[in-house]
C-alpha cells in the first residue's frame, strides 16, 4: 500500500470515528453544552498537515537544499505525528498545546558545476505552549497569545556515490505572541484565523507563522478542520565549521477531526 493510501485511510478512519461519537452522543439527549460549565476543551488527536519545504540549512560551510513540493508529500513523508489541544475557562482565560513531528526524506541534486546527486533526511519537531485570553463578541472573539515554541531539527545529508556530508542535529526555543480570530459566519461554520511572530533572538532570529481554516461542527461534539499553514523560521547559530542555519518555510493545506466538550 503506498503513502497516500494509507495517508487517506488514516484521515477516513478518523471521520467515520468522530462521526459514531458525534451520532452516539445526540442520540443520548441532544441538549445544548451547558454555558454554566466552568471549562471547554478542544482535541485534534490527528491532523493531517501536507508539509512543503522551501530554503536550506547549513551545518559549517556545507548548505543544504530542502526543496520539497507539496506534490511530492506522499513519496518523501515518512512519519507524522501532529496533535492538537487547548483549554478555554469560563474566566476567558485558557491554554494551548501543539505538537508536531515530521520525518521528511527526499533526493536533492547538489548545486555546482557537477550537480552531484544525494539524499536528505529531515526530521523536525514543533512544540508550542501558549496561555490564551479570550476577547468575546457577538458573533466572533479575539484570542491573545503569549507563550514558547520549541524546534528542534535532525539533518543528514548523504551523497548517493559518496560519504555523509551533513549529520547534524539542533534545537532552540522560541518566545511567540500573537493573536486569533474567530468568526461564526454561518450556522455550524467558524472561520478561524492566526498570526504569531516569535524568536527575537532569544532562539531563533525570527519566526512567523500563519494560519486559516474553516471549522465545519455538524454534530454537538465534533467537528471538521480544513484550512492551510505556514511557518517560517530563520535560526543561525555558531561561526565556521561549528556554524548552523536554518532559514526555511514549512506551509501546506491541513485537515483534521476536532473533538469539543
Amino acid at each position: 500500500m503506498g503513502r497516500k493510501q494509507l495517508v487517506l485511510m488514516v484521515f477516513a478512519s478518523l471521520a467515520m470515528i468522530g462521526l459514531l461519537s458525534a451520532l452516539s452522543q445526540t442520540a443520548l439527549a441532544g441538549e445544548s453544552i451547558s454555558q454554566t460549565k466552568n471549562w471547554e476543551f478542544n482535541l485534534a488527536p490527528f491532523y493531517i498537515w501536507g508539509v512543503a519545504l522551501d530554503g536550506d540549512v547549513t551545518v559549517g560551510t556545507n548548505t543544504v537544499p530542502l526543496e520539497l513540493p507539496f506534490s511530492d508529500i506522499t513519496d518523501n513523508l515518512e512519519t507524522a505525528f501532529i496533535v492538537h489541544f487547548e483549554g478555554m475557562h469560563k474566566s476567558n482565560w485558557g491554554f494551548l498545546i501543539d505538537v508536531n513531528y515530521l520525518d521528511l526524506s527526499s533526493d536533492v541534486t547538489l548545486p555546482g558545476p557537477f550537480s552531484v546527486p544525494g539524499n536528505v533526511d529531515f526530521d523536525a519537531t514543533l512544540a508550542e505552549f501558549s496561555a490564551l485570553y479570550r476577547l468575546p463578541y457577538e458573533g466572533y472573539s479575539f484570542d491573545l497569545i503569549a507563550g514558547l515554541r520549541y524546534t528542534k531539527l535532525e539533518n543528514k545529508l548523504t551523497l548517493n556515490t559518496g560519504p555523509t556530508l551533513v549529520d547534524a542535529s539542533q534545537d532552540w526555543t522560541d518566545p511567540l505572541i500573537g493573536v486569533r480570530w474567530k468568526w461564526g459566519f454561518a450556522d455550524q461554520w467558524t472561520l478561524v484565523a492566526r498570526g504569531d511572530v516569535g524568536g527575537f533572538g532569544v532562539g531563533s532570529d525570527f519566526a512567523v507563522q500563519g494560519l486559516a481554516l474553516f471549522d465545519w461542527q455538524p454534530f454537538k461534539y465534533v467537528s471538521f478542520l480544513a484550512g492551510y499553514r505556514a511557518i517560517y523560521q530563520d535560526y543561525d547559530d555558531g561561526s565556521g565549521p561549528d556554524r548552523f542555519r536554518y532559514d526555511a518555510t514549512m506551509h501546506g493545506p491541513i485537515l483534521g477531526v476536532n473533538f469539543r466538550w
